[in-house]
């Protein structure tokens, strides 16, 4: 009974530090009469740092589910689980990394008034970044291509196949509130929260309307469900990875490009203006360019199997 609470518990916490807006005026109603920061906990320097440890901690429910169900399914979904979501948490907080750069806070509010001060979206300058960062929330999530924690056809059900009813219900959401999670951290880190240039102006706090907050929540909740939609999108499209095939992505692929981005992040901000942001934008993409190059490259030259062995293709 732990289990499901613990990993349900930790997936909602995560939302203390996450705004879901910019602030509500102070307005001549009841309850209304000061201004309303729409965070459950402002003003915290560390909040991306806090939304990783807590997230993190949902591991152990995982863990936990599949151990105390005394079911080899369960215990080999819970073990193959917790590996794929350590492995998935290395390249995800690599890929942050620039954005704090970047921004110089790991404060969301301040990462996102930062975008609309700088007239840049730090998609534009973090390409590579938020692709690691889009994957390995796949992965954290574990949404498809990376359902391994639950594939049915596989282990029955994976680290919850022996619970059903509301505590199988908290496992399940558990997992859709992973997905929102990523889904606000990936408009708030890299697409500019709640601004939009020519409908959300960067104001004062002191000099936010209801109009102007109304139009922030619209502007922040409609990137929130395309990006949702865009989760939706991969499930229906995309075939699940073999295991194999899921921890080699994140050790041999993912966590080399986050040390690349990261390298050539530092290496921007510490050569380069503060405000070339077109300067690092075009470094980002030329980065992105020579490791396409490179993939490439090393297809084109990579010897062709010559026969099979056991199964298995030989060279």
């Amino acid at each position: 009974m732990l289990a499901p609470v613990s990993i349900l518990a930790t997936a909602t916490f995560v939302f203390a530090t996450v705004p879901f807006g910019n602030m509500l005026p102070a307005l001549p109603i009841p309850g209304f009469e000061k201004p309303i920061v729409l965070t459950v906990a402002p003003g915290v320097d560390i909040g991306l740092l806090y939304v990783f440890a807590v997230g993190s901690l949902g591991v152990y429910g995982v863990i936990l589910g599949g151990w105390a169900s005394n079911s080899k399914y369960s215990l080999l979904g819970g073990l193959r689980s917790s590996a794929q979501l350590v492995s998935y948490e290395i390249p995800l907080g690599l890929s942050v990394i620039g954005v704090f750069l970047l921004s110089g806070s790991m404060n969301l509010e301040k990462i996102t008034n930062m975008q609309a001060e700088s007239g840049w979206w730090w998609i534009a300058l973090q390409p590579l970044g938020f692709t690691v960062f889009l994957i390995s929330g796949f992965a954290e999530s574990t949404r498809l291509p990376f359902d391994l924690p639950e594939c049915e056809q596989e282990l029955v059900g994976g680290y919850h196949t022996e619970y059903t009813a509301m505590k199988f219900g908290m496992f399940a959401l558990a997992e859709y509130q992973h997905m929102i999670t990523i889904s606000f951290l990936s408009v708030i880190l890299y697409f500019g929260g709640w601004h939009l240039w020519g409908v959300t102006p960067l104001v004062e706090p002191g000099d936010v309307t209801l109009l102007g907050a109304l139009l922030c929540i619209g502007v922040l909740t409609f990137n929130i469900l395309m990006m949702i939609f865009f989760f939706m999108w991969v499930r229906w499209s995309w075939p699940r990875f073999r295991y194999d095939q899921l921890m080699d992505l994140a050790w041999k692929m993912m966590i080399p490009l986050g040390v690349v981005n990261l390298v050539v992040s530092a290496s921007a901000q510490q050569f380069l203006p503060g405000d070339a942001f077109l300067m690092k934008a075009v470094i980002s993409w030329a980065t992105i360019a020579a490791l396409f190059g490179y993939a490439v490259y090393s297809t084109a030259h990579d010897p062709a199997p010559t026969g099979v062995r056991g199964g298995v293709a030989v060279r």
